[in-house]
């Protein structure tokens, strides 16, 4: 379930569609341009994730004769 809020009549509006012609039921706003949030967190959906650097790790041993 996903989640616009419009900027017109502050009002949240609410779809199961992430894309397509979205316009607010209360004013009639169009809010197709805005990020859609998700409904129940209100965070952005499909925002890549930050890439996290793994550390390398190198292990040495010792060379005996």
């Amino acid at each position: 379930m996903y989640r616009k809020n419009c900027h017109t009549c502050h009002r949240d509006s609410f779809s199961s569609a992430e894309y397509g012609k979205w316009l607010c039921p209360t004013c009639g706003e169009d809010l197709t341009a805005q990020k859609a949030l998700d409904a129940l967190t209100i965070e952005r959906i499909n925002t890549p994730q930050r890439n996290i650097k793994k550390s390398n790790i190198y292990y040495y041993t010792k060379k005996r004769n």
